[in-house]
């Protein structure tokens, strides 16, 4: 069956994973802190052409897009910033040295995603700078036994057209996957088009005592970046290319002692123009690169797990606004975790070095308690408490323009995250409920004068409180499969004396409904749709979006549609979202 038309989903089932977003893994029913496990049928059943996209149906996770369908997407959880959340793949970090908004600049198709695991507040206490709010891990999917070919094509409104392939093969113990996208669009208004090209190959290989795996991917978009960073040049434009190169090994060196080894290289080039057709007016030229080792050592033992995780590397940035910089890191995290039959207590901590800037130390505790483990039912309650923090990016150290000003001399910012909830995981149902706190200071934002001049400042601090419900139900119905839905309500305040541009302009209030159906003739639909209420705009808007999906043998025809009641309303910059915007495809699978 194809990916396409699988409907078994951990999302909803919450069938036991294995969480890699972790110094110690877990089994997301028994995770001591809010999750949540896309699955990548999940993914192929929305109408989103990026991975980043499948986020923006995850409550709590506040997907912000100054252009769609991956050009360019700032991602937060829980009331943080778009430099608060750490994104991984394949557990290991990838955040962006020299801005947040290039982060999930990544080569990466939603056909190539096994999973994304979201981890929500600071639980992530080993996943380094800036986990403050919590992480997102992608996971590559494992290439197929048998051997595969997809190819697709879509075409749509704004003379978008997209092509992709993929193909997979194994043999023996090795296993080879490839993919490539070609997508472009000619925008809503001047200065919106896109022009993307991606390529990747994930291969792995498997015995019994070793687990091992490697993958490439290059990218490059070309865009109108039109009111990304100011309303005064509309013909703005940028050029964005990532090439990230990673493997791992994991092998289990005894039957209590195992051992992981992962590395990770990531390089970004950006040109960004005020004036896309006169580069000599305003182009700043930015070339960053990081490079991170990681080794994680397991131990099973009476008094439980133990897990020992060290990790090295360096970044460097040359660049014609910011400067030429360099510097090393390091970080040591040690957790242990006991069971004392109902009751699952985690406790860990370690430090963070960087070359350039004072030791940041992390850490905390998780507990949960299991109230009820009956088949086909799990209960348990849970809490959370943890420290954590970010040291700046260079953007925000060393950036200039004449508005806009760096400041060399920002100190780590800092946070501490609680968090208590209840988990009722049935055979076809899931409920969560948690409340959040995060108290914070020395966040780092740009504060603006009277002038509208903006300056890097640690503000004194951001205090979050919130609620998140979720609840996930698969029916068997005729018509309707399965519905999700999602609230979180928050309050934000931010202490700075002037206004700033990120800390304040978060979420108060965010609704999610996410329905499956079976409709007749054989048709697969989607039917998603978001509420969003702002702390600093208490306006309400409403998106809806809509799939639908018939497999005819090998081929699958694709009808989608976003925006449909062709909402208008700015999500982050100058940038209004795209209005309603229908696409048609076909896909075939051999």
């Amino acid at each position: 069956m194809s990916d396409t038309t699988r409907r078994d989903t951990t999302e909803y089932s919450m069938k036991p994973v294995t969480v890699i977003a972790q110094a110690s893994r877990l089994d997301s029913r028994r995770a001591p802190f809010t999750m949540s496990v896309i699955q990548a049928a999940d993914i192929m059943r929305q109408p989103i052409r990026a991975v980043s996209d499948a986020l923006m149906y995850v409550p709590g996770v506040d997907l912000r897009q100054r252009g769609p369908l991956g050009v360019q997407s700032d991602v937060s959880i829980r009331g943080g910033t778009f430099e608060q959340t750490a994104v991984m793949i394949n557990g290991m970090r990838l955040n962006d040295v020299q801005t947040g908004h290039n982060t999930f600049s990544i080569p990466v198709l939603p056909t190539d995603v096994e999973r994304i695991e979201v981890i929500k507040g600071g639980a992530a206490r080993a996943l380094g700078s800036g986990a403050m709010d919590g992480a997102v891990n992608i996971v590559l999917k494992e290439p197929s036994a048998t051997p595969t070919v997809h190819a697709s094509i879509m075409g749509g409104d704004a003379a978008f057209y997209e092509g992709r392939l993929s193909a997979s093969l194994a043999t023996g113990s090795v296993s080879h996957r490839v993919s490539a996208q070609w997508m472009r669009h000619d925008g809503w208004v001047p200065s919106t088009d896109v022009d993307m090209k991606t390529a990747m190959y994930h291969g792995g290989f498997m015995t019994e005592l070793v687990r091992a795996s490697a993958f490439v991917g290059l990218s490059t978009k070309s865009f109108g970046a039109n009111g990304f960073y100011t309303p005064r040049f509309p013909d703005q434009w940028e050029r964005v290319s990532t090439m990230i190169a990673g493997a791992s090994v994991e092998s289990s060196l005894s039957d209590v002692l195992s051992c992981t080894i992962r590395a990770l290289a990531r390089r970004n080039d950006d040109e960004f123009r005020l004036k896309r057709n006169d580069p000599g007016f305003y182009t700043n030229i930015h070339h960053a690169s990081q490079y991170t080792g990681q080794g994680l050592v397991t131990l099973e033992h009476a008094s439980g797990l133990t897990s020992f995780l060290v990790e090295a590397g360096s970044d460097a940035i040359q660049s014609s606004n910011l400067g030429t910089h360099d510097r090393l890191r390091g970080s040591m995290v040690v957790e242990h975790s006991h069971v004392f039959d109902a009751l699952q207590i985690t406790i860990g901590g370690g430090v963070l070095v960087n070359s350039d800037r004072r030791p940041l130390p992390t850490g905390g505790v998780d507990a949960s308690y299991t109230i009820s483990s009956d088949t086909p039912v799990y209960e348990l309650v849970f809490g959370s408490l943890q420290t954590n923090g970010r040291i700046p990016t260079y953007t925000d150290l060393y950036y200039r323009d004449p508005v806009t000003t760096g400041n060399s001399q920002l100190d780590l910012e800092r946070a501490v995250t609680a968090e208590i909830g209840y988990r009722r995981s049935a055979s076809q149902s899931v409920l969560n409920l948690a409340l959040y706190a995060r108290n914070s200071r020395n966040m780092i934002d740009y504060v603006i004068d009277s002038l509208g001049n903006a300056r890097a400042e640690n503000i004194t601090s951001v205090s979050i409180q919130g609620l998140d419900v979720s609840y996930n139900v698969q029916i068997a119905s005729r018509w309707l499969s399965s519905v999700r839905i999602g609230l979180v309500y928050q309050s934000v305040r931010n202490s700075a004396p002037s206004r700033t541009r990120y800390t304040a302009d978060n979420l108060r209030l965010q609704g999610i409904v996410d329905t499956q159906w079976q409709l007749p003739f054989d048709v697969v639909g989607s039917y998603m749709a978001r509420v969003v209420e702002r702390v600093t705009n208490p306006t309400y808007y409403l998106v809806h979006d809509v799939r639908l999906m018939r497999t005819i043998g090998a081929v699958t025809v694709t009808a989608e549609v976003t925006n449909i009641t062709n909402q208008q309303y700015i999500e982050t910059g100058w940038v209004r979202i795209a209005p309603r915007w229908g696409r048609l495809g076909a896909a075939v699978q051999l």
